[in-house]
């Protein structure tokens, strides 16, 4: 979005790219984006180094999600639904009413 305005003339500053980044991320993200407002000087922090910790922050996430899902035993990591067919017992329903009509 940013890119496009840029092309229309619109200029942001790095700091109000950072912040606009900053609030683009979801409630997943809010611990990291409040440690990065509290560490860092969001008015000097250049792109790169957000995308960089942003990144850096992704990957320990799926790592985690990965190593959640090898520790879970195999019957909880798959979890399988069996369906009994009644298609049977609709047919003999119906025979049954159309043998009492």
């Amino acid at each position: 979005i940013t890119n496009g305005l840029l092309c229309l003339g619109k200029v942001f500053g790095k700091d109000k790219l950072v912040r606009k980044l900053l609030g683009c991320l979801n409630d997943e993200w809010e611990p990291k984006v409040t440690a990065i407002e509290e560490s860092k000087d969001l008015k000097t922090m250049e792109i790169e180094e957000l995308l960089g910790s942003l990144m850096t922050h992704e990957v320990k996430l799926n790592k985690k999600s990965e190593n959640l899902v090898e520790t879970k035993p195999q019957e909880e990591r798959r979890k399988d639904i069996a369906l009994k067919s009644t298609h049977k017992e609709e047919m003999s329903s119906e025979e049954e009413l159309e043998e009492e009509d």
